[in-house]
């Protein structure tokens, strides 16, 4: 059976707050914004992996 995953919860003003208080980056909307494309996709990979196994 199929099951199509969703990862929602994941903040861009949170990760724009995390680089910029532990790393002293500042990122922009558009960088944030991939970084929860590639997070996303990540957690995607790794989910169904999982439940493949």
């Amino acid at each position: 059976m199929e099951r199509k995953l969703e990862i929602k919860n994941i903040s861009i003003d949170e990760i724009i707050k995390i680089f910029k208080e532990e790393e002293k980056i500042e990122l922009t909307i558009a960088e944030t914004e991939l970084i929860v494309e590639f997070l996303k996709m990540l957690s995607t990979i790794t989910i169904k992996r999982f439940l493949e196994q």
